[in-house]
C-alpha cells in the first residue's frame, strides 16, 4: 500500500488551513518552492524564479527539478507535487530532509514520509521542531494513523505530548463529523483516545484540575453532571498520592491517566448532543464504561466501539432506538461463517455492559421501545419475537437487583441479536420452526455459546425451506441441545455438504443413543460448537474430510475427541510440533479423521493419564500452544521445565518436585529454619478465617492459598497479567520459572466455576537479617493489595 493516499493527504492539508490542492490557478500556474510553475500544453515548466531564501534556491538546484521530472509532469495538483517532493527529499537525505524542507507544507509531508523509516525516531523529531504549530503536529499524527489504518502506539503520543486543549477540540470535531449510518468499528478510522490524554509530567491534582476546567468551559448540562465523575476519580486515587504530589505506584498512575482521558473522550463523543437527548441515559453509558470496563494493565480496553455509538445516540431524542444497533448486527450476520470466531474481535456484537440495559430507567421502558421496534424491523416474525419479549419480562421480574443486573443485560442483548439474526435474511421462514430455536436460545444457560447459536440461527434463517424443515422436525429427541447442535453443520452448506447430507447427519445423531446422551452434557455441547466453528477456519481440513468426520462424531461422540480435534484445528501444523515433543507418533495425513474415529488411541505412545489430566483443565489448549511456541523459539531451558510440569502434574508429584532443594539454594536456606516447608504451602496452612472471607468475598466466591499447578500456569491469563502463557514474548518465557519454583504460591479469589478473579503472589524471601519472611505482591487485576495484605496478616498465625 502506498503510504500516501492522495485523497487522505488532500484532506489533511485542508484541515491545516493550507491552500487547497485544487491544481493550477486561473492562469494555469501555481506558486511552488519559489517557482511560478506554469502549465503549457499539458507540460509543467518553471516560468519565473521567485526564491524565498538562499537556502530554498540551493535546495531547489540540488534536489528539485520540476521541468525534466516526468513524474512531476504527470501531476496535476499541488498535493501530488508536495508528495513527490517530500518522497524525493527523504529518499536522498533521510531524516536530514526535515531540516531541508523549504516550506511547512513540504515539511508536513516529509514527516509523514519519515514515519516509514522509524516511527519513534520521527515522533521525537516532530516533538522537537519549532517550525510547526501543535495543530499541524497533531494533523501529521492523524494522517499517519489514517495511512497505517490504525492508531499509533500510546508511547508515540506520550513523546509528542499534544496539549489537551488542542487534542480535546479535535476529538470533539471528529466525533461530530461521524456519519449516522450504522457500521462496525473495524471498518472505521478509529478516533484515538490519546487525543484527550493529559500531560504525564503534571502532578495528580493538577491533572484533575485540568480535566475539571476543561469540562467547566463546555458549560452545558452534560459537562456539568460529569464534574461529579472528576470527584470520583479523585477519591479513587487521592489517598495514594505521595509527598511530591504524584502517584508513586506505576499501576495507579496508569489507571488514573486512563480514567481521566476516558472521561474526556466519552464526553467528546457526546459533545454534539441534541437538545432532546436524554442526558441521564448518556450519563449512565459513560459511568458504565468508566467504572465497569476496567483498565487492563498496560493495554486498556479499547472503547471505540462504544464511543462511536454514543456519538450517534447523543443526537437522538429521548430513549435509545435499537433499530440502528440491530441493523449493524444484521449486516454482519448476512455472511456469518465463521462469525463466531470473530465475536471477540467484533466487540460491538458481544459487549454486554455498554448497550443492553442502562441504569437510568426501569426495564419495562426499554422493552416498550423494543416491542415497537420489532414491528418495524421484523414484522413477519413479530409474534415469535414479541412472545420472547414477554418471556424475558417475566423472567427478569424474578431476578433480584442490583446483583442480577448483569444477567438481565445479557438476556436483553441476546434478544437483540436474535432479532438481528431474523432480520439478516430477506427470505421468510416458517414462524413455528423459528419459535423452536428462539425459545431454546433464550433459555440457554451458557453465555459462551451464544455467539455460536446466534450465527447458527442466522444461517438457518438464510437456508433453504428443505433444511428448515429438516432441522425444525417437531419430534427431535434429546432436548434443546439436540435441537441446536445441527445449526453448526449449516456453515458447511452448500460448499462442502448438501441438504441430503444434513438429513443423513440428523438421522445419524438421532439414531445414536450414546451420542445423544453425550450431547446433553453442557461441556460436550460447548466443545461441539467451538470445535466445528474452529474447523471452518482451519487449514488442516479439506472438503473431503468434512462429511466423514461429522458422521463419525454423530455416531460415537466423546468429549475427548472434541478436545483433540479443537487443538488440531486451532494449532494447525504446530500441533505436530507438540505431539513430537511429547513423544507421540501418528499418521499425520488425515489425522482429524483418525481422531474422530479413535480419539487418543489414534496416537501411538499416547499417555492416557496426560490426556485425562489435560482435558480437565480450563483453557487446556494453551499448554500445547505454549510448548510449541517455546520449541519454535529454541528455548530449551523452558521446554525442559514444561516437560517437568506435565510429568509431575499428571503423576501427582508436582509439590514434591517444586519444593526440592536441589538446584535451589534459596529453599536450602529456608529449610534450615523451617524444615516443615518441604511439604509445601498448603500443608502448613489450614484455611482463612470466616472474618477474612466475609471481608474479601462476595456471594459464591472462594478464597484460597493455592499452589495448584494449573492455577499457577493459567492465572496470568485469567487476571490479565504479563505472566500469561499467551502473553508477550519477553514475559511469557519467564512463566515456567515462576511456576516450578517452590518459593511461590498465590492467594486467589475464585468464582463458583473455579476461575481466578484476582490474585496476589506470595513469596518466601529473606529479610535484612537473612531470616525467612513472607512477601505479598500487589494484587491483580485491580491492585487491591491492601485487602490481600489484610488477609495475609490476619492468617499469619494460623497453621
Amino acid at each position: 500500500m502506498d503510504f500516501y493516499q492522495l485523497n487522505g493527504l488532500t484532506q489533511q492539508l485542508h484541515t491545516l488551513d493550507m491552500e487547497p490542492p485544487t491544481g493550477f490557478s486561473a492562469d494555469d500556474s501555481v506558486q511552488y518552492l519559489g517557482w511560478q510553475v506554469k502549465r503549457q500544453a499539458d507540460i509543467t515548466a518553471p516560468s519565473e524564479k521567485t526564491y524565498n531564501t538562499a537556502g530554498s534556491k540551493q535546495l531547489f538546484e540540488r534536489q528539485v527539478n520540476l521541468q525534466p521530472d516526468p513524474e512531476t509532469q504527470r501531476s496535476d495538483s499541488k498535493a501530488e507535487a508536495i508528495q513527490i517532493t517530500a518522497r524525493n527529499l527523504v529518499d536522498q537525505f533521510q531524516f536530514e530532509a526535515i531540516e531541508k524542507s523549504p516550506t511547512n507544507e513540504v515539511l508536513c509531508a516529509v514527516f509523514l514520509e519519515c514515519l516509514k523509516l522509524d516511527v519513534v525516531g520521527t515522533v521525537k523529531r516532530l516533538s522537537r521542531t519549532n517550525s510547526l504549530s501543535w495543530a499541524e503536529k497533531l494533523e501529521i499524527m492523524l494522517a499517519a494513523e489514517e495511512a497505517y489504518k490504525g492508531p499509533l502506539l500510546e508511547c508515540n503520543w506520550i513523546v509528542l505530548s499534544i496539549p489537551l486543549s488542542i487534542g480535546f477540540e479535535k476529538a470533539k470535531n471528529l466525533f461530530q463529523r461521524l456519519p449516522d449510518m450504522p457500521s462496525l468499528p473495524e471498518v472505521d478510522n478509529v478516533i484515538n483516545e490519546q487525543l484527550t490524554a493529559l500531560s504525564p509530567d503534571k502532578m495528580f491534582r493538577d491533572r484533575l484540575l485540568e480535566v475539571r476546567q476543561t469540562l467547566k468551559s463546555e458549560n452545558n448540562e452534560l459537562s456539568g453532571q460529569l464534574l461529579s465523575e472528576v470527584d470520583n476519580i479523585g477519591k479513587k486515587f487521592i489517598t495514594r498520592v505521595g509527598w511530591n504530589g504524584r502517584l508513586s505506584d506505576v499501576d495507579d498512575y496508569i489507571d488514573s491517566q486512563i480514567y481521566a482521558r476516558r472521561l474526556l473522550y466519552l464526553y467528546a463523543a457526546c459533545s454534539g448532543f441534541s437538545k432532546q437527548a436524554d442526558i441521564a441515559e448518556l450519563m449512565s453509558y459513560i459511568r458504565s464504561v468508566l467504572y465497569i470496563i476496567e483498565p487492563n494493565n498496560e493495554v486498556p480496553d479499547n472503547i471505540w466501539h462504544i464511543a462511536k455509538e454514543l456519538a450517534y445516540l447523543s443526537k437522538q431524542p429521548a430513549s435509545i432506538d435499537y433499530c440502528r444497533y440491530i441493523g449493524a448486527v444484521a449486516n454482519v450476520l448476512k455472511a456469518p461463517a465463521p462469525v463466531a470466531l470473530q465475536f471477540a474481535k467484533l466487540r460491538q456484537l458481544s459487549d454486554l455492559k455498554g448497550f443492553a440495559l442502562l441504569e437510568s430507567k426501569p426495564l419495562d421502558k426499554y422493552l416498550t421501545v423494543l416491542r415497537a421496534n420489532i414491528n418495524k424491523m421484523a414484522p413477519e416474525y413479530s409474534q415469535v419475537l414479541l412472545d420472547a419479549v414477554d418471556g424475558l419480562e417475566n423472567e427478569c421480574a424474578r431476578i433480584s437487583l442490583p446483583e442480577g443486573k448483569p444477567d438481565i443485560k445479557a438476556k436483553v442483548h441476546r434478544l437483540l441479536m436474535i432479532i438481528a439474526a431474523c432480520k439478516s435474511s430477506e427470505k421468510i421462514m416458517d414462524a413455528s420452526v423459528l419459535n423452536y430455536f428462539v425459545r431454546a436460545i433464550m433459555k440457554h444457560s451458557n453465555k459462551k455459546n451464544i455467539p455460536y447459536l446466534i450465527s447458527g440461527l442466522a444461517r438457518l434463517v438464510q437456508s433453504t425451506p428443505k433444511i428448515q424443515k429438516i432441522l425444525g422436525e417437531p419430534e427431535i429427541k434429546g432436548g434443546d441441545h439436540l435441537r441446536l447442535a445441527p445449526l453448526q453443520w449449516l456453515a458447511f452448506v452448500p460448499d462442502t455438504i448438501s441438504e441430503d447430507d444434513i438429513q443423513e447427519l440428523c438421522a445419524s445423531l438421532q439414531a445414536s443413543g450414546a451420542s445423544r446422551r453425550q450431547m446433553k452434557d453442557g461441556k460436550v455441547f460447548h466443545h461441539w460448537l467451538a470445535t466445528l466453528e474452529q474447523a471452518l477456519a482451519s487449514k488442516v481440513m479439506n472438503k473431503a474430510m468434512v462429511m466423514p468426520i461429522l458422521k463419525q462424531l454423530t455416531q460415537s461422540l466423546t468429549y475427548e475427541k472434541l478436545v483433540w480435534l479443537y487443538m488440531i484445528f486451532n494449532m494447525g501444523e504446530r500441533f505436530n510440533t507438540f505431539l513430537d515433543s511429547m513423544g507421540f507418533s501418528c499418521q499425520k495425513e488425515g489425522l482429524p479423521m483418525l481422531i474422530a474415529e479413535k480419539g487418543m488411541d489414534a496416537l501411538v505412545g499416547a499417555n492416557k493419564g496426560f490426556s485425562q489430566w489435560l482435558m480437565k483443565q480450563r483453557h487446556y489448549h494453551l499448554l500445547p500452544l505454549y510448548m510449541a511456541t517455546m520449541i519454535e523459539e529454541g528455548n530449551r531451558e523452558i521446554t525442559d521445565l514444561v516437560y517437568e510440569f506435565i510429568e509431575t502434574s499428571t503423576n501427582n508429584t508436582f509439590i514434591r518436585s517444586r519444593q526440592s532443594p536441589q538446584n535451589n539454594p534459596h529453599l536450602q536456606a529456608v529449610y534450615k529454619d523451617f524444615p516443615q516447608f518441604k511439604a509445601g504451602w498448603r500443608a502448613n496452612f489450614s484455611d482463612f478465617s470466616e472474618k477474612t472471607r466475609n471481608k474479601l468475598l462476595s456471594r459464591e466466591e472462594t478464597l484460597e492459598l493455592t499452589e495448584d499447578p494449573w492455577d499457577l500456569f493459567i492465572s496470568g491469563l485469567e487476571v490479565k497479567t504479563c505472566l500469561s502463557p499467551d502473553g508477550l514474548k519477553s514475559y511469557r518465557s519467564g512463566l515456567m520459572s515462576y511456576v516450578m519454583d517452590g518459593r511461590n504460591a498465590m492467594i486467589v479469589k475464585k468464582n463458583q466455576k473455579g476461575n481466578i478473579l484476582s490474585r496476589s503472589v506470595i513469596r518466601m524471601v529473606f529479610d535484612q537479617d537473612d531470616r525467612p519472611a513472607l512477601f505479598l505482591e500487589k494484587g491483580y487485576p485491580d491492585g487491591n493489595n491492601l485487602l490481600f495484605s489484610s488477609a495475609g496478616e490476619g492468617e499469619s498465625g494460623r497453621r
